[in-house]
């Protein structure tokens, strides 16, 4: 009786509705319009990866018609096997280096390497240091260049001429044992013998008195970058030939000699560990900046010093 009914009106448009009403097996009776893709949610879009329909609502989403026709299924498909990923664990946060061994203060301190502006050559050309200080010389004075050390009581004014002071114009280096002038590089390991070295450059003595110089204060300030700390003091008509600045890896003395006979004193222990042999000092007309390099790439503290 069915299969009648089916080849009479297989033809007709009646064929789906007759088929539905005495087909037996109700998964034959209609096509199944559905989504082949998965849903995607990105962005507030719910949109199907089979489609290009989006929309922001999700009632709307759950009534995109399927872009895909098939047979109905009562079985749910298969999910496709997850693959078994290894886990591997998280890598180590690095661990921060370890701190130095902090040396002794009492290490010997060594002079620093030191270079002069042009700007403050060319004041000092115009002062003439040297002129202004011969006019108040007395018997006590005594030559402040390094190496001469004459007392102006021993040299008479016939003998006190260009050529008659020999001293260095370097500075002293104590390096492994050794020690030596940077001008003349004569090395020695004895100290007394180091003292006695005669100097390399002869000159004019330099006259000075040690009881008129004037003890003062200056303005200083510091800052730090990742591998160097920088110290700047302030002070105009700096005398580089009268200055000392010596260190060791914890420690910083200084004596500035500027304007008038004055005198800076610095003599601090540092807050870092710094590498001597690595950092060097700068004369300039308005400032003396020391560029010491750190030891250890740690942010020193804002004391500076302990």
């Amino acid at each position: 009786m069915i299969l009648q009914i089916i080849t009479i009106f297989r033809n007709s448009a009646m064929f789906v509705i007759l088929a539905s009403l005495f087909c037996s097996d109700p998964l034959l009776a209609d096509e199944c319009v559905f989504h082949c893709g998965a849903p995607v949610f990105h962005d507030a879009y719910k949109s199907w990866s089979c489609c290009e329909k989006k929309t922001t609502d999700f009632t709307e989403f759950l009534n995109i018609k399927g872009c895909c026709k098939g047979k109905h299924n009562n079985v749910k498909p298969e999910e496709p096997a997850k693959e078994d990923k290894e886990i591997t664990p998280p890598p180590e946060a690095p661990k921060p280096p370890e701190r130095m061994e902090r040396p002794s203060e009492e290490e010997p301190l060594i002079p620093l390497p030191s270079s002069v502006s042009a700007s403050l050559r060319k004041l000092l050309d115009k002062l003439a240091v040297s002129d202004k200080i011969d006019e108040v010389v007395t018997k006590e004075s005594i030559c402040q260049r390094k190496g001469c050390g004459k007392a102006k009581v021993d040299v008479s004014d016939e003998e006190d001429y260009e050529g008659t002071c020999e001293h260095h114009p370097g500075c002293p280096i104590f390096h492994e044992g050794m020690k030596y002038w940077s001008c003349c590089n004569k090395k020695t390991t004895d100290f007394n013998d180091f003292l006695k070295q005669k100097g390399c450059t002869k000159g004019t003595h330099l006259w000075g008195d040690s009881s008129q110089k004037k003890a003062v204060q200056c303005r200083y300030d510091w800052h730090q970058t990742g591998d160097t700390v920088n110290f700047t003091v302030y002070a105009k008509k700096v005398k580089p030939e009268l200055c000392t600045v010596n260190c060791n890896a914890v420690k910083l003395q200084m004596e500035i000699h500027f304007g008038d006979d004055q005198v800076f004193t610095f003599d601090k222990v540092l807050a870092g560990i710094i590498e001597p042999e690595k950092s060097k000092i700068t004369y300039s007309a308005t400032k003396v900046e020391v560029k010491m390099r750190k030891a250890e790439f740690f942010a020193w503290p804002s004391t500076f010093v302990l």
